[in-house]
């Protein structure tokens, strides 16, 4: 008899496309050191350098990006940081629109 087990990613980072705007929520399947922060980068190809967000408190599990640009590809990368060292990271790529869309314009790998 073989058992097979489906591993559970530690952090699982989502996002959903708004007008000019990605909403983001990330679940968080192991317990983090109190003194954990969130580090959440992101760039496209209209952004010269990637944009950060440092400091976001542990407990913090949502987000909104604001102000971007429709109908252009985002990645956007979430860290766990200790100190300044990350130890979970998920990535999603999404694509902001002013139309509400049947087609899901959020993509996993590249």
């Amino acid at each position: 008899m073989h058992i097979y087990r489906i591993d559970v990613p530690l952090l699982s980072l989502q996002a959903t496309p708004g007008n000019r705007t990605i909403y983001l929520n990330w679940e968080v399947n192991t317990t983090l050191p109190p003194t954990s922060t969130w580090h959440l980068s992101y760039y496209s190809q209209t952004v010269s350098s990637p944009v950060t967000i440092t400091g976001i408190l542990s407990p913090t599990r949502a987000t909104s990006l604001t102000g971007l640009t429709n109908y252009t590809w985002y990645t956007v990368t979430l860290n766990a940081m200790l100190e300044s060292t990350p130890f979970l990271t998920d990535t999603v790529r999404v694509m902001p629109t002013d139309r509400f869309v049947y087609l899901p314009l959020v993509r996993r790998g590249y």
